[in-house]
């Protein structure tokens, strides 16, 4: 199977840049599959569990928390906001974020932003997925 380029990049370091054969994320319009010469496209990412498959290595999870995906010529970008390999992942801290977003959904934190709560609570339990079930494929 052909291979392209993957980059992933936050405003602080490169978390991921190598040849895979394909990649499953997920944008704000669903799911989405990337091969080698796919078509162009730019479009933002929702946070999500994403999938990077490779010809010798496997599968491999790398959370992404938004931002935007672009395929080019030259393979795929991602600019996330943050990301993070499994191996990178603070599972204690990740179950007490998720706990503290529940807890402010049940009601329990006084003035609650909901959409920042949904938000939080989606970025745990990506890296909970991560971490628990490598390269599962994302959360929907």
């Amino acid at each position: 199977m052909a291979s392209f380029r993957l980059r992933v990049v936050t405003p602080e370091h490169t978390v991921f840049d190598d040849a895979v054969t394909e990649i499953v994320t997920r944008s704000i319009e669903g799911e989405l599959g990337v091969l080698a010469r796919h078509m162009p496209l730019i479009t933002p990412l929702v946070p999500h569990c994403m999938t990077v498959y490779r010809d010798a290595e496997g599968m491999q999870s790398i959370v992404v928390s938004g931002g935007f995906m672009e395929v080019g010529s030259e393979g795929v970008l991602i600019l996330a906001d943050a990301a993070e390999t499994p191996e990178q992942i603070d599972v204690e801290r990740a179950e007490a974020a998720r706990e503290r977003a529940e807890t402010r959904l049940r009601g329990g934190g006084g003035d609650v932003d909901v959409a920042r709560a949904k938000r939080a609570l989606a970025r745990a339990e990506n890296r909970l997925q991560a971490v628990r079930h490598p390269a599962s494929g994302p959360i929907h």
